[in-house]
Order: C-alpha cells, then structure tokens, then sequence
C-alpha cells in the first residue's frame, strides 16, 4: 500500500475520490491527513476535528475485495477490522451499525466508503482524544496503528469470517438509533433489529441498508 501524507486537507475522502476520479492516482493508494478542514461525517455531516484525530482514506480495486463480501457493507467489513486492531492495541471500541465507532456509549470515529470507477474508496476517522467522544490516550501512536491496519488487509479474509464475529456483538446497539433517511431526521432505535447475512438490517418488517 502506497501512503502520501498530507499536513492539511479539506478531506482525504474527496482528495481521493476527485484523484481516481480524474485518474491522477490508482489504487491500492492511502492518503493520511494531519488536519482536515472539512472531513466527511455521517449523511454527509462535517466530521468533528479534535486536537487529536486520524484520518486517512485508501483505495482498493473492487476485483482485490473478497467474492463474497456485500459492497453495501464495506463500512461494516472495514470497520471492524479496523477495531480489531484498536482491541489488540488495549482499548474497548466496538462498532456501532453501520458505521460509528465506539468506547462505551462515546463515539470516537467512523467509517465511510464510495465506489469509483473500478475502486472501492474507504475513509477512517478516529478522534484520538477529545473529551466529548472519550480518549484513546496519548499514547496511541497514528503510525502504528496504520501499519497495523495495512498489514492486515493485505491477505483480507472472507465477509463470511468478520460476519460471523461481527455478529456476536451486534447485541451493543440494541440500546442505540440510527438515522434511517440521510435525507431527513428520521431516527429509527435498533432494539430488537435483526442482522441479516449481508450485513443489512430486518427491522419493523423492512429491510434497511446503509451504505455511506
């Protein structure tokens, strides 16, 4: 994976989305940003930027990804192997459907994904530190975390295998919402929601997919 890293940018999810787009870049490519301007939040909400803070988008070729893998759950995919590598590092994160992550009740960072061209183009943001979202500690280094993340992705695992563990702790957003119409404030709770094998959502007789 080859890494540019940037002091400041508006968003490293646009940089990139507007570099494969015009194919000044190719995948596999991350991009990192020290700083970003005017990241990319849930339903297109500007991401909070803290004292603190990850944020790095990267690109793969969607033939790379596993066969099996919903493209609609990519956020989900990524996710949590992305928080994997947090609970091996010591801190309690887990991810919140589709795309949030998590320490307790706090939210620290999330997950989006787009597709161009013949790319998948994933972005991360993780607040480092900051009280409002809760605190992964000073201590955390941003590198290792991205060697981490990168060095597990090379050899992806099946969506079948993160599915199946993803599953076992879909019980902790029973006590959370979602926004349901990135178009509106409709606020649907996920007690009593059903996962389904593709990583959608059977709730209130409907199926519901999010895929941002």
């Amino acid at each position: 994976m080859r890494i540019k890293y940037f002091e400041e940018l508006d968003s490293t999810q646009k940089y990139l989305l507007e570099k494969i787009r015009t194919n000044e870049l190719a995948s596999p490519i991350c991009i990192v940003a020290n700083k970003q301007n005017a990241g990319i939040g849930s339903r297109g909400n500007r991401w909070e930027q803290v004292q603190d803070s990850l944020a790095f988008s990267f690109a793969l070729s969607l033939s790379s990804l596993p066969q099996d893998l919903p493209i609609q759950s990519s956020c989900i995919f990524f996710g949590f192997i992305f928080k994997e590598i947090l609970v091996q590092m010591g801190f309690d994160v887990w991810l919140k459907w589709p795309n949030d992550l998590y320490i307790g009740d706090l939210k620290v960072g999330g997950i989006m994904a787009n597709t161009s061209k013949s790319d998948l183009v994933c972005g991360i943001g993780l607040n480092i530190y900051a009280e409002k979202f809760g605190s992964l500690g000073a201590s955390v280094s941003k590198q290792g975390i991205l060697e981490s993340f990168f060095e597990k992705i090379k050899n992806l695992p099946e969506w079948k295998q993160i599915f199946s563990k993803y599953a076992l702790e879909f019980h902790k957003n029973f006590n959370f919402s979602f926004h349901y119409d990135d178009n509106s404030d409709n606020v649907l709770s996920l007690k009593g929601a059903k996962l389904l094998l593709d990583g959608g959502l059977y709730l209130d007789g409907e199926k519901i997919y999010n895929f941002r």
